[in-house]
């Protein structure tokens, strides 16, 4: 591949790299913590490709220079670095990110996951903090539903933040995905709302409400229940991840 083509690409890619870290988007495919080595790498793709332009340019008058008058037209600006044409479909994910930034994960990657929640390392969940309502993550109610038997959860009134998914069964799911790096190690939790209304699939939400017994217990199917007393449709977050 030609070096001047290089340098583009290394720019092109550069660029949307910092673009979608700048803007926020890179949360919807790696956990936060990854913003500096985001920033630094796509600094350093451009100054690679800003380099690697200059050393065509240099190159390019080099050869003039060295041109003699006796050459035969054309015999010097021919080009030896024609690499695969393929090499230009490198473009492709770069212009998917300037124009169409991939959304997060979301009802899909949800449904098709038939686990729910992992064990927790503790035995007993430890008690709830004093107060109604006591906010918490999706994960965190299900591995205190399912794994605790519900037990520090009984009497207790909930507030947590979550998208519609269907359950084929009728209604839906309160949903959350969970990531260690980045989205395709992504972990589904998942709640099945009573006494909520119908709702389209990943519509964000605000619910508070109660748990109340069901769902099943000590499995990794298991889905536990959550009476809802409040919704209220909220934009996605920030971060769409636990």
């Amino acid at each position: 591949m030609r070096r001047d083509v290089q340098g583009i690409l290394l720019i092109l890619v550069g660029g949307a790299v910092l673009r979608i870290t700048l803007g926020g988007t890179y949360l919807n495919y790696v956990k936060e913590g990854m913003r500096t080595w985001l920033l630094i790498s796509g600094t350093t793709l451009i100054v690679l490709g800003v380099m690697a332009l200059l050393d065509a340019l240099r190159r390019g008058r080099k050869s003039e220079d060295e041109a003699t008058p006796h050459d035969e037209p054309g015999e010097h600006d021919h080009d030896h670095g024609h690499g695969p044409r393929a090499a230009w479909l490198l473009i492709l994910p770069v212009l998917a990110i300037f124009l169409i930034a991939p959304p997060a994960l979301g009802a899909f990657a949800v449904a098709r996951d038939t686990s729910n929640a992992a064990e927790p390392a503790e035995a007993k969940a430890p008690p709830l903090p004093a107060g109604d309502p006591v906010p918490m993550s999706v994960a965190e109610y299900v591995g205190r539903a399912v794994w605790d038997d519900g037990l520090t959860l009984e009497g207790r009134t909930v507030a947590m933040t979550g998208f519609v998914t269907p359950d084929p069964a009728g209604g839906w799911w309160l949903s959350r995905l969970a990531m260690a790096c980045c989205a395709a190690d992504a972990i589904a939790s998942k709640i099945k709302v009573v006494n909520a209304p119908d709702l389209p699939a990943n519509t964000w939400v605000d619910v508070t409400g109660a748990w109340i017994p069901g769902g099943g217990t000590k499995t990794e199917t298991a889905v536990p229940l959550l009476e809802i007393r409040e919704l209220v449709e909220v934009p996605q977050p920030k971060n769409p991840y636990d």
